[in-house]
């Protein structure tokens, strides 16, 4: 055998373990189109496919739907955040009685 042969036939190896303990560790009732027990076995059974299937299709949802790394939710530029913009605006505010009640 060749080293490509061997090299792809352990990718695959992997990737069927990968995808089938991604898809079996789910929760059943946030798996998505199929029953849990078939993405299983479409994993199993379909080893490249079968994975890709599941990991564009089938499984749950992000939770918080928020994005970014770690779950820490949308970065937003300082002037898009309207928080960022209140505080500011009190800041300025404030400064402002500062300053009359200095003069």
């Amino acid at each position: 055998m060749t080293r490509v042969a061997i090299v792809t036939i352990g990718f695959l190896l992997i990737w069927m373990v990968f995808t089938t303990v991604f898809a079996a560790s789910a929760d059943k009732n946030e798996v998505r189109s199929l029953p849990k027990w078939l993405w299983v076995l479409l994993c199993l059974l379909v080893p490249f496919f079968g994975g890709l299937l599941y990991l564009m299709v089938g499984r749950p949802p992000k939770r918080g739907d928020e994005g970014g790394l770690g779950g820490r939710g949308k970065t937003l530029a300082p002037d898009d955040d309207p928080n960022f913009l209140r505080d500011l605006n009190k800041k300025m505010r404030k400064k402002d009685d500062e300053d009359d009640t200095k003069k």
